[in-house]
């Protein structure tokens, strides 16, 4: 339990504040996120997560439907191995959680993306309200091995 508060806090200081140049830190992130998906020279035709995640993004048929709802598109999940595509829906995504966030008066940092990117548009959420169960552990995790390509 310490170490996964120790672990919270930890990442918690070395994730940089977002400010004016969220535009474009966001673009960068999004770029990255292969980095730490797959493995090094993977095929855009990788499938992850027991079948699940299709692609570079390791984008899910959820993430797909998120994004659906927010532009309004009809993208399927196959159109996930188009890493073009699939960088879209990405950036999309995480424009859209991190407008609402702002609007909340939260400071957006990098942890917010990674949270939202493995666990889904609520889990921000648990950046500075950590909920002590194996989504937790899961996405601190994450955000640990991520944090080493950011």
């Amino acid at each position: 339990m310490k170490s996964l508060i120790y672990l919270a806090s930890l990442i918690a200081a070395l994730t940089p504040q977002l400010k004016s140049n969220e535009n474009y830190l966001l673009k960068d992130f999004v770029s990255k996120i292969p980095m730490w998906e797959v493995y090094p020279n993977s095929s855009p035709s990788v499938i992850g997560d027991n079948g699940k995640a299709f692609g570079l993004y390791q984008i899910t048929p959820i993430m797909v439907k998120d994004y659906n709802r927010i532009t309004g598109k009809k993208v399927l999940h196959e159109d996930c191995f188009d890493p073009k595509v699939s960088k879209e829906i990405a950036y999309e995504v995480l424009t859209h959680y991190s407008k609402h966030i702002e609007r909340l008066g939260v400071e957006l940092t990098v942890k917010h993306w990674l949270f939202i990117w493995n666990g889904g548009g609520g889990a921000w959420k648990r950046v500075y309200h950590p909920v002590h169960d194996r989504k937790q552990l899961r996405l601190e995790a994450y955000a640990k091995r991520a944090m080493t390509f950011l």
